[in-house]
């Protein structure tokens, strides 16, 4: 099965592109955070945006908003210039529970937008 995320650097736009659709299993999650943390090790974040296409995301479980809101403690961690998330205009409730991880996980620079 295809995983469920995929990163991608480019250097000459200080961009990093994810894309995350579908539920993620804890192993899928466990990948995830190794890949990130690879990624994260190799730019200057700083200057980069991370831009995370949500458009494929399902709706988040309890227990899976918890791993969320830890993956967003890393991105602020990580310390990127502004984080942008896309979703599509039907995603109200994604957007709603982005924005609570978001806040909750005090992730300040964060945008989201419709596409």
């Amino acid at each position: 099965m295809a995983q469920p995320y995929s990163i991608q650097t480019n250097q000459a736009a200080k961009k990093v592109d994810m894309k995350v659709s579908g539920t993620f299993t804890p192993e899928d999650y466990q990948n995830f955070v190794r890949d990130y943390a690879k990624m994260a090790s190799s730019i200057d974040a700083k200057a980069f945006t991370l831009e995370v296409d949500c458009r494929e995301m399902d709706l988040l479980a309890t227990q899976e908003v918890e791993k969320l809101k830890g993956s967003f403690a890393s991105y602020k961690e990580t310390g990127f210039e502004k984080v942008v998330f896309i979703i599509s205009p039907s995603q109200t409730i994604i957007k709603m529970q982005l924005a609570r991880v978001a806040r909750e996980a005090g992730l300040s620079n964060h945008e989201i937008i419709t596409k």
